[in-house]
């Protein structure tokens, strides 16, 4: 199999199915600090900059003034896996057997929680000292009033890790499942969501502009009316959410990413075998995460900016590439339906994976004549798009393509089996086809 033909390939085949994202490189201000321990940090929360908490394993709880970090005594033990305060002088952490621990600027006290006995407390948040949430396993929400601890009905037994809310009124929470919950302040119901995988975060700038991250790279927008998915191009878990607002938007997992409205891109790569899982920010240019192996990053600078590379730039098709007659079409399909702000997962596959998949096909007869008769049946649809801007396939051809790409995947390494997952994913959910224009017979 030679280059001119695996060049062919993909922008015949993987052009009608890939879905595009933004080749970007991020202004990178994120730095590592000392924390002074070595355990996993699952919560960060504080009042200003110089005013920070950080939770995690073995009844670790560390503050920071602004200067270094320094632990606190917990006065108990238990794993924390959460922290949320109202003030400076009320401050909430949560764990392990359904511990909640306070703070009043002075001490850490246990508080009785009223949770159900080996209820882990995930997430806590509140609109004041007086009206906050928990919630954790089994479906288990508390609620505290300022004086006492009390369960309330969540109508559900799904595990739920995190809560948050807009108003003591208009309160998030979600879990296991892909479950969501909404409370209207006077009970929790469920909310249809748009995935099966787990939600492990919930944050948002108002109640009609909610995020939700969770496994599979997993990420829901909600609008007021609806939730609907956002492509990541990864398929880690997504651990955690914060932003100064609805386009300035931080996702952790194994790396931190980073949403502007239109896309989602990388803004610190993933430290291995270190994780990333939770996320806190007094603005827009400082930032806090904290993650396995006591890992504290801290983001300061003005908001990320975005340099694009088009692919045009991308995709040149040069001549010496192939004859004029075959480069041609391919850079009008490029120039009138690929170079837009959604990207292009075609051109990392393009540059990226074309050796290996070349490699691949190579090895394989079989491999090789599906790749050579779908490259021959899709090209009228390419063509359709690059005249009319919309384009007719065949199901049984989606069908084709479907298996060809699942078995190419069985035999790709890592970078190429993501590609092409993230290719089938957008064909099984539907998102893909709709937005090229492409509709199905």
């Amino acid at each position: 199999m030679n280059r001119k033909q695996v060049k062919m390939f993909f922008a015949a085949i993987a052009l009608v199915l890939a879905s595009m994202c933004i080749t970007q490189a991020q202004a990178q201000s994120w730095q590592p600090m000392t924390s002074g321990t070595t355990v996993i940090l699952y919560g960060v929360w504080g009042s200003s900059a110089t005013d920070v908490f950080a939770v995690g394993d073995m009844s670790t709880i560390l503050h920071y003034d602004g200067m270094s970090w320094a632990p606190m005594a917990a006065g108990t033990e238990y794993l924390f896996a959460c922290v949320w305060g109202s003030s400076a002088t009320d401050v909430f952490a949560g764990g392990s057997n359904g511990a909640i621990l306070h703070y009043n600027g002075t001490a850490w006290a246990l508080m009785a929680s009223n949770a159900p006995a080996g209820t882990r407390i995930e997430s806590i948040w509140g609109s004041a000292g007086n009206n906050v949430f928990a919630v954790g396993g089994n479906g288990v929400i508390l609620h505290y009033d300022g004086a006492n601890w009390a369960p309330m009905g969540s109508g559900t037994t799904n595990y739920l890790i995190d809560v948050w809310g807009f108003s003591g009124s208009d309160v998030f929470a979600v879990g296991d499942s892909g479950i969501i919950l909404h409370y209207d302040g006077s009970s929790w119901s469920a909310m249809t969501s748009s995935t099966t995988s787990p939600l492990n975060s919930v944050w948002g700038t108002s109640g009609s502009d909610v995020f939700a991250s969770g496994g599979q790279g997993v990420l829901l927008h909600f609008d007021g009316s609806a939730w609907s998915p956002i492509i990541t191009g990864t398929t880690y878990s997504l651990t955690s959410i914060w932003g100064s607002s609805g386009s300035d938007v931080y996702i952790t997992g194994p790396g931190i990413r980073h949403y502007d409205g239109t896309s989602v891109t990388e803004s610190l790569a993933a430290e291995v075998p270190s994780s990333y899982d939770d996320i806190w920010g007094v603005s827009a240019s400082d930032i806090f995460v904290v993650g396995s192996y006591g890992k504290i990053w801290r983001y300061t600078g003005g908001a990320p900016t975005t340099t694009t590379t088009t692919i045009r730039r991308l995709c040149p098709f040069r001549r010496s590439s192939a004859n004029e007659a075959g480069v041609q079409p391919l850079r009008s399909l490029r120039d009138s339906q690929l170079d837009t702000a959604f990207g292009a997962v075609i051109a990392s596959m393009y540059y990226q994976n074309m050796d290996e998949t070349g490699d691949i096909l190579s090895d394989s007869p079989a491999l090789r004549s599906r790749f050579n008769r779908l490259t021959r049946t899709n090209m009228p649809a390419v063509r359709e798009l690059m005249t009319q801007g919309t384009a007719t396939i065949e199901a049984d051809d989606l069908l084709e393509m479907h298996e060809f790409l699942t078995d190419l995947q069985g035999r790709a390494g890592l970078q190429l089996r993501m590609d092409i997952d993230f290719i089938l994913r957008g064909l099984e959910f539907g998102w893909l086809l709709q937005w090229l224009g492409i509709t199905v017979e």
